[in-house]
C-alpha cells in the first residue's frame, strides 16, 4: 500500500465504510507522545466512551482527563494513581486498594458504561525524583535483593493495574500520560502492551515521535537502562499499535471534503517514512496498517473538553459560549465520529 492508498482508505473511514485493518488487539494501551497539545487527553476521553468494561488510568499531573470524568476532581480527596505507586517507592507505606471510581457516578454521559477511572494527582510532578531515588537504592542492594526490588519498582503500576482490573471485573485498560517521559509515564510503558501515539500535523510533533522511538529503543535511554539488571527478557518492549495524525486539514474543493489538504499529505508522508524505518516496533510488519488520520480538534474537540461531553454526543450546529466567544459544532463532527469509532474498533 502506498501513502496515496492510505489517504484513499481514510476517505472511506470518514464515510464510515472502511473495512477493519488486520491488527492484533491488546488488553492494555498507553496513549503517549513526548509533547503536549497534540490531542492525547481528548483522544483518550473520546475513545473511553466508545468501549465498555474499561479501566482508564490518568498519569498526567495536570489531571485534565480526571477533570473530564469528574468536574470535582481538583477538590477531591479520593485515592489516586500516586497512592498506588508510592508504597513501592517508600518502604512502610500501606498499599492502596479499590482505587478506581465508576466514571458514570460523576459524568452522566458514562452512566450506562461499566467503566472506571483512576484519577491523577498533582503530586505526580514529584514522582520522577522519588522513582530515581528508589531505583538507585535498589541498585545498591546485593544481586538477588536488587533484582527483586528493581522488579517491584519498575512493574509497580503494571501490577496495580492488573489488580484493579481483576477487582472490578474489567478486561480493557487505557493509560493517559504526560508530555514528559520520567516518572509515571515511564512506569506506564512498563505496564502496557502497546502504544497509541498521537502526532499533530507540525514538525515539532514529528520530532517528538522520533524522540519517542529513540527513548523506546536506546539501550542507554531511561526506558531500557535498568532492565539490564534483570535476568533474561524480563519485559517485552510495547509495540506501537497506531500513530494517529491529529488536527488534519481537508481539501476545500467541491466533492473532495474527505481528502486531506496539501499540508496534511506532507505530514502523512513524513510519519509514514518514520514508521517504515522502524517497522520492527509496530504490532504488524506492515507500516501501512498503523497510520490513521483524525480531524482538527480545535472545534468539536474544544467543545467536547469544555463540556466534558464525548464528541459522539455532539450535533452539527450545536451552539456554545467558550471564553466569551459564541461557537458552534462544525459539520465535520460527523467525520470525526466515524474516525474515532474506526480507531477504537482497531484497539479492542
Amino acid at each position: 500500500m502506498s501513502v496515496q492508498e492510505i489517504i484513499d482508505r481514510q476517505v472511506e473511514v470518514t464515510r464510515g465504510t472502511s473495512a477493519p485493518i488486520p491488527l492484533p488487539q491488546f488488553r492494555k494501551y498507553t496513549m503517549c507522545n513526548l509533547r503536549g497539545g497534540i490531542g492525547k487527553t481528548t483522544l483518550s476521553f473520546n475513545i473511553s466512551y466508545l468501549v465498555n468494561n474499561l479501566l482508564v488510568v490518568d498519569t498526567c499531573p495536570q489531571g485534565n482527563l480526571s477533570f473530564f470524568y469528574d468536574n470535582q476532581y481538583y477538590s477531591s480527596l479520593s485515592l489516586s494513581v500516586r497512592d498506588m505507586i508510592l508504597p513501592y517507592l517508600v518502604p512502610g507505606l500501606g498499599n492502596a486498594t479499590h482505587v478506581a471510581t465508576h466514571i458514570g457516578t460523576a459524568n452522566s454521559y458514562f452512566q450506562d458504561k461499566q467503566s472506571y477511572f483512576i484519577r491523577s494527582s498533582s503530586d505526580l510532578f514529584l514522582l520522577p525524583s522519588q522513582l530515581i531515588t528508589a531505583i538507585n537504592q535498589a541498585l545498591g542492594l546485593p544481586q538477588q535483593q536488587k533484582e527483586s526490588a528493581l522488579r517491584s519498582i519498575l512493574f509497580s503500576l503494571r501490577d496495580e493495574i492488573d489488580r484493579e482490573l481483576r477487582d472490578n471485573h474489567l478486561d480493557k485498560c487505557l493509560v493517559d500520560t504526560s508530555p514528559f517521559f520520567a516518572g509515571a509515564t515511564q512506569l506506564a510503558w512498563y505496564a502496557t502492551d502497546a502504544l497509541i501515539v498521537p502526532v499533530r500535523t507540525d514538525q515539532q510533533s514529528v520530532n517528538s515521535l522520533e524522540l519517542l522511538i529513540h527513548t523506546l529503543t536506546s539501550s542507554q535511554g531511561e526506558f531500557r537502562r535498568y532492565l539490564g539488571h534483570l535476568p533474561g527478557n524480563s519485559v517485552v518492549t510495547p509495540k506501537i499499535q497506531m500513530v494517529v495524525l491529529t488536527h488534519c486539514g481537508w481539501s476545500r474543493k467541491s466533492g473532495d471534503q474527505n481528502v486531506p489538504d496539501r499540508q496534511t499529505k506532507l505530514y502523512v508522508q513524513r510519519v509514514y517514512d518514520i514508521l517504515s524505518r522502524h517497522r520492527m516496533l509496530l504490532s504488524t510488519e506492515n507500516p501501512d496498517n498503523h497510520l490513521l488520520l483524525l480531524d482538527d480538534f480545535l472545534g468539536s474537540g474544544r467543545i467536547s473538553s469544555v463540556l466534558s461531553k464525548p464528541i459522539d454526543f455532539l450535533e452539527p450546529g450545536e451552539p456554545r459560549t467558550i471564553d466569551g466567544a459564541r461557537v458552534a459544532v462544525n459539520e465535520s463532527v460527523e467525520k470525526c465520529k466515524n474516525q474515532l469509532r474506526y480507531i477504537t474498533q482497531l484497539l479492542w
